[in-house]
């Protein structure tokens, strides 16, 4: 997993530190330095302008529950992908459940308070996860799975930067292939990019979105780059997100796989700055 650390860490001197304060105030977010942009095609062309927002199921697990990685096998809790996964697939009878929700979100941008009260004066601050409500104890422990469709408004080089506190996998397919890119394990708040641009058409592509918190700040949020300058960054707006194809989709587009399937891939972060929980 590479790691782009422009504008990171103590070390880095003051020039870098003041670009850093710089994008922060404006609003700014560096776009990841690209290798050659890889093309997708779109599984249904054209111009989709009237999204409904994205699907999503959360489960959270009582702070005892041990998932199947060593870690949680140890240290009870979500601390992994895999541990992610076991959670996603519990009813409310399982052992160790503790609550769930089903619901649309009008955007991808999901945070505790734990991340708003410490995260927020350099993130941004994110709504409130479907399971909880602001000032609700036990905030953490909980795992995410959002998944539809973009719509892609113009011709044009995009990336896509996931915020996550502690991991993530995304998907993102198109008519002729896919990308992904996943982190895994405890980290602090950080965002990631695509090692390569994708040049992309208008028209709709299916996404896979998996996320999850095992203690104190937890955040999931989806954006893209869509231009050429960093000041091109945002959080997908629900117009672009769709719960399901508003045409029919080519059955063979499923071939590419669906679920939580896309846990592998090549992330790297694109650094805004570091903190820790």
């Amino acid at each position: 997993m590479k790691k782009n650390k422009t504008a990171h860490g103590a070390s880095r001197n003051l020039s870098c530190a003041f670009l850093l304060t710089l994008c922060l105030v404006s609003g700014l977010v560096p776009r990841p330095v690209s290798a050659a942009p890889v093309a997708l095609a779109p599984i249904v062309s054209g111009v989709f302008a009237n999204g409904n927002g994205a699907n999503s199921h959360w489960v959270q697990v009582h702070d005892g529950w041990q998932g199947p990685s060593d870690f949680s096998q140890a240290y009870s809790g979500i601390s992994s992908l895999q541990d992610a996964t076991a959670a996603l697939a519990l009813v409310s009878d399982d052992a160790g459940f503790m609550r769930g929700a089903d619901t649309v979100m009008s955007t991808i941008d999901a945070g505790n308070d734990w991340f708003n009260q410490n995260h927020a004066a350099l993130w941004g601050a994110a709504n409130m996860p479907p399971l909880f409500a602001t000032g609700d104890p036990l905030q953490e422990n909980y795992a995410a799975h959002v998944w539809g469709y973009l719509a892609v408004p113009a011709a044009g080089e995009y990336n896509f930067g996931v915020l996550s506190d502690d991991g993530f996998a995304f998907t993102l397919w198109g008519a002729n292939a896919s990308q992904s890119m996943s982190l895994d394990g405890l980290n602090p708040p950080d965002r990631w990019g695509f090692d390569s641009d994708i040049s992309m058409q208008p028209g709709l592509y299916r996404f896979d979105l998996v996320g999850y918190n095992r203690l104190e700040a937890g955040v999931l949020n989806l954006g893209w780059w869509y231009g050429p300058t960093t000041s091109d960054f945002e959080i997908i707006p629900q117009a672009n997100l769709y719960t399901a194809a508003p045409v029919p989709v080519p059955a063979a587009v499923w071939l590419f796989g669906s679920g939580l399937l896309g846990l592998i891939g090549v992330a790297r972060r694109k650094a805004r700055g570091m903190t820790s929980d």
